[in-house]
């Protein structure tokens, strides 16, 4: 392994690192798209597949729950067939159903496609990081994943913006197409959002398959090909022969950990994650994995309301001047909400009015993975851990008690972007825990766990907030200190 990091060391940080990370940072917003972009899409679609309350907080879990279910499978053919070989033909597929689920007429339909969507945007989800991971020195891992994991931002304003022109008067249509069923803007919007997918598909085809990967599974002489490619790349020249020696003996290493056996096909892919759960990756890897359930629940989990949370507040009427958060969204008695109190049944209003405040969340993501990478160069990872996740869960505590309209956006922003450029930061440490050949599993397990999080954050806001918001947030604040108190578990 130190073999490997010495030659990535002397290449340096080059163009093909640059290049690398725009590239998979596009693959990193095509699935804050297709999960988070349901946050505009669902509410507009409610009107033409007669969704209630709760069968919107279900569509907004369908992506997480695809995930889920195929994580570890994609995990395990990465392992197996490569980190650039499973991010092609995911992209693709995901971006076909994606398109393919805007021409469903009936919730169930819709449901279903959004599922299997995100089957397979479970691939591109994690091995985005794990194919950029390898393409690094040590020393730089968890700063590259982190600007990787900058995109999200991006996307997280990009969202928005493409709802903000299909949603405007500028777009407006309603096209018959027969027995009841209407063309609307909500399905060429969620059209466009694969955009980040088709670019990033054409992009791949420039780089080459992972070098670790490649020496991994004993392809000696492709992996040399693609070292000789950076290097020449980075630094103008080519590999040096102690360079090579270096590359050599890391082949030797690396192709003896290959795995070779007769097992059936699903008892291969329980054996090949057996070592995460044994000495000496046991303890990290698990507590690796509940913080990401946390971390998921806040970013994705109370994320994906966020949209509808902060259209809700502006639908009110009236003077709101000194009422906290939830009294503005939950107490009809003192002002009418432009919105249906009954499951969206009596009145239908499917229009989205703060677009505004999802560009502020993105540009907030974007300020703080770049803080977050900047504390890097002199800060301990642990303390960047720590303090972020107190600050989280203080932005949290003030959400429930203030009530100046900016203290209550910045409280909600901070409390959902802080875990969310956390999920970055945790990520990249695994992945610099845990040796090339269960790279791919260890990332893929963990972030799995953050899916289910986010599909229970999901499903918990949209059913419980409303019966008891401030008692609902104060656990929701609480859950930040208890990530927080595991920092010494961590790999960090």
């Amino acid at each position: 392994m130190e073999n490997f990091n010495i030659v990535m060391e002397e290449i340096g940080f080059g163009r093909v690192h640059l290049f690398a990370t725009i590239t998979l940072g596009l693959v990193q917003m095509l699935t804050i798209h297709e999960t988070m972009g349901m946050a505009v899409i669902g509410p507009a679609a409610v009107c033409d597949l007669r969704m209630n309350q709760r069968q919107l907080a279900t569509l907004f879990a369908a992506g997480f729950m695809g995930i889920i279910c195929s994580s570890y499978f994609w995990g395990y053919i990465t392992d197996k067939k490569g980190r650039r070989w499973t991010l092609l033909r995911t992209i693709v597929l995901s971006n076909l159903c994606s398109v393919a689920s805007m021409f469903t007429f009936s919730f169930i339909g819709f449901f279903v496609m959004r599922f299997v969507t995100c089957i397979f945007v479970a691939g591109p989800s994690f091995v985005a990081a794990t194919y950029l991971s390898e393409f690094c020195s040590h020393r730089i891992l968890v700063r590259t994943i982190t600007h990787m994991y900058m995109f999200t931002g991006f996307a997280i304003v990009s969202v928005p913006a493409w709802g903000m022109l299909f949603m405007s008067n500028l777009l407006d249509f309603e096209v018959e197409l027969g027995d009841s069923k209407t063309l609307r803007p909500w399905r060429a919007l969620g059209c466009v959002y694969i955009l980040p997918g088709v670019f990033a598909f054409f992009l791949l085809l420039l780089l080459p398959e992972s070098p670790k990967f490649l020496f991994m599974m004993g392809d000696t002489q492709k992996g040399f090909d693609t070292m000789e490619w950076i290097s020449r790349k980075n630094t103008g020249h080519s590999l040096t022969e102690k360079q090579v020696e270096h590359l050599h003996a890391y082949q030797e290493y690396a192709y003896v950990r290959r795995r070779k056996d007769d097992h059936s096909f699903l008892r291969s892919m329980l054996d090949d994650a057996m070592p995460l759960v044994r000495k000496p990756f046991m303890g990290y890897f698990l507590c690796v994995c509940l913080v990401m359930f946390i971390l998921g629940l806040l970013a994705h989990g109370l994320g994906i309301w966020y949209c509808a949370m902060r259209n809700r507040l502006f639908m009110r009427q009236g003077n709101t001047k000194g009422w906290t958060f939830c009294f503005k969204l939950f107490v009809p008695e003192y002002g009418p909400i432009m919105e249906s109190e009954d499951d969206f049944v009596a009145v239908c209003n499917d229009t989205v009015e703060r677009f505004t405040d999802s560009f502020i969340l993105g540009s907030v993501y974007v300020v703080l993975h770049n803080i977050c990478w900047l504390s890097l160069f002199c800060v301990h990872m642990k303390v960047v851990y720590v303090i972020s996740l107190v600050a989280a869960s203080t932005f949290g505590f003030l959400l429930i008690i203030v009530t100046d309209i900016w203290m209550q956006l910045f409280s909600l922003v901070f409390l959902l972007a802080i875990p969310g450029v956390l999920i970055g930061l945790l990520g990249g440490a695994l992945l610099g825990f845990v040796p090339t050949y269960m790279r791919a599993k260890a990332l893929c397990i963990s972030l799995m766990w953050c899916r289910c999080g986010a599909a229970v954050g999901a499903i918990l806001v949209g059913v419980n907030i409303r019966f008891n918001c401030e008692l609902f947030l104060m656990a929701i604040a609480g859950l930040p200190l208890i990530a927080a108190s595991m920092e010494g578990y961590l790999p960090l």
